[in-house]
């Protein structure tokens, strides 16, 4: 066959630019291509003929005189020529892409701080004034810089999509993840629905994200709820067998069995035969506590003399200015709100703060609160600071980015002795945990309202039982999760376990030497083995593994399991005897792991 047809592809005839045709014909060779030095053409084919062609025919006659020492000062001038049209280019390409990047910094700072978008014109104002203050030479630089409402607009757009990609390839190496949801009512009465995520890779890389945003305009039932989140699965691809926990607000359309969404999720889970774990969120249950108690008697007076001196603009200011002519440490007093958690203890602490100085406004505005007087009263504010304050402490160590629920449990069983603690002190009058009541106590002369007290207590220790009690069902995986090694050995076994799903899993670690000499450790893998645990089951999950990995079957020495006599250590249809017959497999020393054989011993 002659090939006539065939197109004659240049890339493939691998040639090389040679560097006299520089001198020779004023060329050079820049970013695959032959560039005039003289009239800044490309040439298209790598090849001296086509090369000398152009030269001869454009240039030849205006060149041609140059020769020796003139000839290359000439291409020394008519290089240096080019690399300064080129930084120039590259210059201005660079400003225009600093530019661009300030637009989105920018642009992403409003929208993190819920600004409108038409401030950033009045950013760019400002940017302009200091520029032409402090460097008025670059001004033109900044100019470049777009801030209109439309272009970031624009830019919160890509920010938000290269957010969403980002997340969605998250999530498709999650081999488990739990959700997390909220729902509650925004200004215009449109029901806004937060879906969180926490996954974790095979590599045990935990991320945390907010997964979406849903805005519902009609009914919010369990249905509906379960339906947003289940477009929200199949969005970001994710499996339904691989849902280990749920956490909720703890509404009823949240939490009920039936209709509400735990029993959706629950019905849609008995196809796939599992069940993951249902959670209140720790945070609101921990502020239910709270305002369960009866605490009338005591925020009723204050919650009405902080609405009457804050209920009018000018009694306001002149109650502030009444505690600026006394030089108070307090400059206000705030509104007690019930919807914000930490409230309640602010408002007591600084009413307990600026009694005195509300009984003298209050007196002077013929309003007079008795019980500002009442010795009793008093010990009973004194008291719930000190109790609100801990309270408070308590919640905001549960929030916060990485807090795992074994870090959430040790905190609320910690806060239950505490109480118990607190009972035993208040009862004998030992107020060392209770910094308020041990300075009024210095100040009054009446006894401490101990039932009160301890009737308080016992409240919260009630309600503390009664809502973590779904995490004190959870305790004994809690513990496995937290710490291995503190559970029963007699119920778990080491290596080849059972997950909180009664599913198998395969643990395979590695521990290497490098070209440095240095010894490493890390998890291979974890595989969950779906339904027998035999021998051969067990070696097909390790040989798929070594291939993932790429371990040379040569490099391996020794091979160390829980020393299961059937499916591990078995000389015939175990892992090692398995491998001993193996031919493919090279001779290694099998060992029996030493702190599982330790436990076994004692």
């Amino acid at each position: 066959m002659s090939g006539r047809g065939l197109k004659r592809k240049i890339d493939s005839e691998c040639r090389v630019f040679n560097e006299k045709w520089s001198l020779d014909y004023f060329v050079i060779y820049s970013g695959d291509k032959i560039i005039c030095l003289i009239c800044k053409e490309s040439i298209s084919v790598l090849k001296e003929y086509n090369i000398r062609r152009h030269y001869e025919t454009k240039h030849k006659t205006t060149f041609s005189k140059f020769t020796e020492k003139l000839r290359l000062d000439k291409l020394q001038s008519l290089q240096n020529n080019f690399s300064s049209q080129q930084l120039l280019f590259k210059k201005q390409k660079n400003i225009n892409e600093a530019a661009t990047k300030a637009s989105f910094r920018i642009s992403h700072l409003l929208a993190k701080r819920g600004k409108a978008f038409s401030d950033g014109s009045l950013i760019k104002e400002c940017i302009i004034q200091a520029v032409e203050e402090i460097c008025p030479e670059r001004i033109d630089t900044f100019k470049n810089i777009s801030l209109s409402a439309n272009t970031v607009t624009r830019r919160i757009d890509d920010i938000s999509n290269n957010l969403n990609s980002q997340v969605s390839n998250k999530t498709q190496e999650f081999i488990s993840f739990s959700i997390a949801l909220d729902e509650s009512t925004d200004v215009s009465d449109t029901s806004q629905l937060l879906l969180f995520i926490r996954g974790v890779n095979k590599d045990l890389g935990i991320s945390n994200e907010l997964l979406s945003v849903h805005s519902m305009h009609g009914t919010t039932t369990g249905i509906d709820i379960f339906k947003v989140i289940e477009k929200s699965f199949l969005e970001y691809n994710l499996k339904w067998e691989n849902l280990k926990c749920i956490t909720t607000d703890g509404g009823r359309n949240m939490c009920s069995t039936k209709k509400g969404l735990i029993g959706q999720i629950f019905t849609n889970c008995e196809k796939e035969d599992f069940k993951p774990m249902t959670l209140h969120c720790i945070i609101h249950q921990q502020a239910l506590c709270g305002k369960t108690l009866d605490l009338s008697c005591v925020m009723d007076p204050i919650i009405s003399t902080v609405n009457f001196i804050r209920l009018s603009a000018l009694r306001h200011r002149q109650f502030q200015d009444f505690l600026k002519e006394i030089e108070t440490e307090y400059p206000d007093i705030p509104y007690f709100t019930a919807v914000r958690w930490l409230s309640r203890g602010k408002v007591l602490s600084r009413f307990f703060e600026v009694r005195n100085e509300i009984e003298i406004f209050l007196i002077d505005k013929n309003r007079p609160l008795p019980l500002l007087t009442d010795s009793e009263w008093v010990w009973k504010l004194a008291f719930l600071v000190d109790i609100t304050k801990y309270m408070n402490d308590f919640n905001l160590k549960l929030q916060g980015k990485d807090v795992l629920i074994c870090d959430v449990y040790t905190l609320v069983k910690a806060f239950r002795q505490k109480l118990i603690l607190f009972e035993t002190q208040i009862s004998k009058n030992c107020f060392i945990h209770f910094s308020t009541c041990d300075k009024y106590n210095k100040e009054s002369k009446t006894q401490f309202p101990v039932d009160f007290a301890q009737k308080i207590i016992s409240e919260l220790k009630i309600q503390f039982k009664l809502r973590f009690s779904d995490l004190d069902v959870k305790s004994e995986e809690i513990n496995i999760f937290q710490n291995p090694f503190s559970c029963d050995i007699e119920n778990l076994a080491l290596d080849e376990s059972t997950d909180i799903q009664d599913k198998p899993q395969l643990a395979i670690f590695v521990r290497y030497v490098t070209k440095d000499v240095d010894m490493k450790e890390e998890l291979l893998d974890l595989i969950s083995l779906k339904e027998t645990t035999r021998g051969v089951d067990i070696k097909i999950a390790f040989d798929e593994t070594l291939q993932r990995a790429e371990i040379p079957l040569n490099n391996i020495m020794s091979i160390s399991t829980d020393g299961a006599p059937s499916i591990m250590v078995g000389c015939k249809n175990g892992l090692v005897g398995l491998l001993k017959n193996d031919t493919n497999f090279p001779d290694f020393i099998p060992i029996h792991c030493i702190i599982h054989r330790v436990i076994e011993n004692t």
